[in-house]
């Protein structure tokens, strides 16, 4: 029981993250100042490629 609830936890974070990175992706930064460069990882996440 407690592997199960665990695991449905796990994914539930998972999807959370995915759902974040892709809104940042995807998204102007808001700091004008110092914007660093973007890891290549996140491009997986954008809409358009």
């Amino acid at each position: 029981m407690k592997h199960k609830v665990s695991k449905s936890v796990a994914k539930g974070v998972a999807s959370a993250l995915n759902t974040f990175l892709r809104a940042d992706a995807n998204s102007a930064s808001c700091c004008i100042i110092y914007q660093p460069k973007a890891p290549k990882e996140l491009a997986r996440y954008r809409r358009t490629k």
